[in-house]
């Protein structure tokens, strides 16, 4: 979906550039790996912190996941503020349900971690596409949300 959306014309004159999909893939990556070392924890605390992690993590330190943090990424709302907890919720809301939805079925023998996989792997890949493809680098997400992800070095 390319052409002109509304985060174009919001951030046509602005001072951030479009992040790049190669970093945003890295700054999630890292994300992922802090939201998998919540699942050493022990019984159903650890899937939650994990779950709660990944919901909340682009409303930290004013628009920053930890992995946006490191490779130098902001989560911004179309009116250029800086995404807030409620924000980051929607916007993470369908990897939070494909999170979900592995602690649901990633416990049945032979099957449930397969099932798990095809679905993570089809909603990333549908994810990636859509950044790739949008002027703006929208996703899924960013689209419900109203968010943007931009570079945060001047």
């Amino acid at each position: 979906m390319t052409g002109n959306t509304p985060a174009n014309e919001s951030f046509a004159a602005g001072e951030r550039v479009k992040a790049d999909i190669l970093e945003r893939f890295i700054a999630k990556l890292i994300d992922f790996l802090i939201t998998g070392a919540f699942f050493a924890f022990p019984t159903v605390v650890g899937p939650v912190a994990g779950l709660t992690y990944l919901l909340i993590s682009d409303g930290l330190r004013g628009g920053q996941s930890v992995g946006k943090m490191i490779i130098g990424l902001r989560v911004l709302t179309l009116d250029r503020l800086a995404c807030d907890f409620r924000k980051s919720i929607v916007r993470n809301a369908d990897l939070g349900a494909v999170l979900l939805w592995y602690a649901l079925i990633g416990w049945i023998p032979y099957i449930g971690k397969p099932l798990a996989a095809v679905v993570l792997i089809a909603v990333v890949t549908i994810e990636l596409l859509l950044i790739y493809t949008d002027d703006a680098g929208l996703r899924f997400g960013d689209r419900i949300a109203g968010t943007i992800v931009v570079t945060d070095r001047e």
